[in-house]
Formats: structure tokens, C-alpha cells, sequence
């Protein structure tokens, strides 16, 4: 009960006090109270204007930015399509290049299987020609040393017949010869014009003295003195066939012929050296003085294919540069 009648004096107390405010401090306080409200309302809308203008703005900024966004991805789509087609065109250009590398290879063998041929064929031919030449060639100088030998034959009677006669040097120089002299004169020093003469018909050798038969003949032919080198180096020959100086000493026997004009003869000496020692270091020079012995005898055509034949077998030799000279000249 006594909690009840505090309680009951404590309101009566609080409702005097509120009696006795003023009414003016009633209507300060509303004004107050009003002008609170207004503030809030003003900041209310104020806020809520710059947060529509900021959400706006930020809307109209992500609206730009995935326009942006769409746009990259557009662009990176039609890249990448384009580049998958420029990697498809690329492959099919490959593809296309190989294939024409393998039919340009494929033809290129081809032309070269035939080339080969052709050029087998012609090789073929050269040589069937070369050795056809040659066999006239030797035929021809066969027929010339009958000739020759017929011819030293009928002057040898008719010295023996008495009366003047004709003599043939080896110098090809005519002279007028007594019939008193005897007949050994006109034959002392025979034609060697017979690659085949025996060596025992042949006459010794003057103006050099000592050394074996090869440097004998060497000497002569340095001297000028070609008859009595070709004749040296016949016996020296005779007595070594298969001496390890044959080459050299069949080259120089033509090389003999040929300084005496006798070109046909030489030409069946230098291919002796051609045909038995390929790989000896004088069938170059045996080859290109045979093409130049088939160029004295005015057969360009025989001579252009020795030439062909030397550049062929023998590129890298000395000779070589002067045969290929030579094809120029003859052009």
C-alpha cells in the first residue's frame, strides 16, 4: 500500500509540473520541433536526390561500359573467326605449295632422268663417232705410210735403173741426185712415215752420246733433230714395251711426228697413249695435241669432239682451259 500511495504522489507531482509550463515554451518548442522536421526533410531529399543522380550516373556508366564490354567482345569474336579463317587459308595454301614442290620435284627428276639419257645417248654417240674418226684417221695413215713406202720403193729402182731421180727427205725437200752415186745415198736416212718400221732399220743416232735410249731421244727431240728422235725412241720402245716410260715415250713419238707435219702418224701415236695410259700425266697433252692434230688436217668436226672428250675426262687440267679455247675458236 505504501508503494501505491508514492506512486499516486509521484504522478500528481509530475502532472502539476507539466500544468505549470507556459504556453509560450509550448510554441517554442513546436517551432522548434518543426523546423527539426523541416531540416530533416530537406537533407532527406537532398540526399536522396544526389543518390538518384549517383546511382543514375553510375547505371548510365555501367550501361557504357558493358556497351564497351559487348563491343571488345564482339571485335575479339570477329578477330578470332578471322583468324581461325586466315589459319584454315593458310593451311590450304601449304597444302597446295607442297603438292606443287612434289609435282615440280616429280618433273624436275623427270627432265633429269631424260637429260641423263640424252645425254648417255649422246656420249654414246661421241664415242662411236670418236673411234669411227680415228679408225678412218689410222686407215688414212695406213694408206699414206703404203704410199710413202711404195713411193721410196720406186725411187730405190729407179736409182737402180740408173738416171736422175727425186729423193725425199725427211724434211719433204726435193733434190736432185747424180746417178753415179751409189743407192745407199738415197736411202740412208728412210721416211718415218711407217710408225711400224723395225727398229733395226733405223739409223743410229748422231750428236749425242751416252745415257740409255730414252734420254737419247729426249736429247734429240730438244735438239730439233725429230727423225732421229721418232727413231730412237722406236727402239727404245721395242725393247721396253711395258717399261714404265712407254706413255712418255709414245707421246713423244708423236709429239715427233707432229713437229715434222706428219699429223695423221701422230695422231695413231697419241691415242696409243690415250687407249693403254688413261691415267698417265701425259694423255691430257695426248689429247688435246690429237684434237690439234685434227685441226692441221682440216677436221674441225673430229677435233671439237677430242676437245668435248678432254674438258670431259679431264676438267681440272691445264689442258682442259686450252681445249675449251680452242672449241671457242672454232665456233
Amino acid at each position: 500500500m505504501k508503494r501505491i500511495r508514492n506512486l499516486a504522489v509521484a504522478g500528481c507531482t509530475v502532472f502539476l509540473l507539466c500544468q505549470c509550463a507556459t504556453q509560450d515554451e509550448v510554441r517554442d518548442l513546436s517551432y522548434q520541433i518543426r523546423a527539426v522536421n523541416k531540416k530533416v526533410d530537406e537533407v532527406r531529399g537532398s540526399t536522396v536526390d544526389r543518390m538518384q543522380k549517383r546511382q543514375a550516373s553510375s547505371v548510365s556508366r555501367i550501361d557504357a561500359l558493358q556497351g564497351e564490354v559487348m563491343q571488345l567482345r564482339a571485335k575479339m569474336e570477329e578477330k578470332a573467326h578471322q583468324e581461325q579463317q586466315s589459319g584454315e587459308q593458310a593451311e590450304e595454301n601449304m597444302a597446295g605449295l607442297r603438292t606443287m614442290i612434289e609435282q615440280s620435284q616429280a618433273d624436275n627428276e623427270q627432265r633429269l632422268k631424260l637429260i641423263e639419257e640424252k645425254l648417255y645417248r649422246l656420249e654414246s654417240n661421241i664415242d662411236k663417232m670418236s673411234q669411227t674418226r680415228i679408225r678412218e684417221a689410222e686407215l688414212r695413215a695406213r694408206e699414206a705410210a703404203r704410199r710413202a713406202e711404195e713411193a721410196r720403193r720406186r725411187t730405190v729402182v729407179a736409182a737402180e735403173a740408173g738416171g736422175d731421180f727425186i729423193r725425199l727427205t725427211p724434211e719433204a725437200r726435193k733434190k736432185r741426185v747424180d746417178a753415179s752415186k751409189k743407192v745407199e745415198a738415197a736411202v740412208a736416212q728412210p721416211s718415218v712415215k711407217s710408225a711400224g718400221s723395225s727398229p733395226e732399220t733405223a739409223a743410229p743416232v748422231q750428236g749425242v752420246s751416252g745415257g740409255d735410249l730414252f734420254s737419247q731421244g729426249v736429247a734429240l727431240y730438244n735438239n730439233k733433230q725429230y727423225a732421229e728422235a721418232y727413231k730412237t725412241f722406236e727402239r727404245y720402245l721395242a725393247q721396253n714395251p711395258r717399261n714404265d716410260k712407254a706413255a712418255a715415250t709414245l707421246f713423244y713419238m708423236g709429239e715427233s711426228l707432229y713437229a715434222r707435219g706428219e699429223y695423221d702418224l701422230a695422231i695413231l701415236d697419241y691415242q696409243k697413249v690415250i687407249s693403254n695410259h688413261a691415267k698417265h700425266k701425259r694423255t691430257p697433252t695426248a689429247l688435246l695435241k690429237q684434237g690439234m692434230s685434227f685441226e692441221k688436217l682440216t677436221d674441225h668436226e673430229t677435233a671439237k669432239i677430242i676437245y668435248k672428250k678432254l674438258i670431259s675426262e679431264y676438267p681440272d687440267s691445264a689442258e682442259a682451259v686450252t681445249a675449251e679455247q680452242q672449241l671457242t675458236r672454232l665456233q
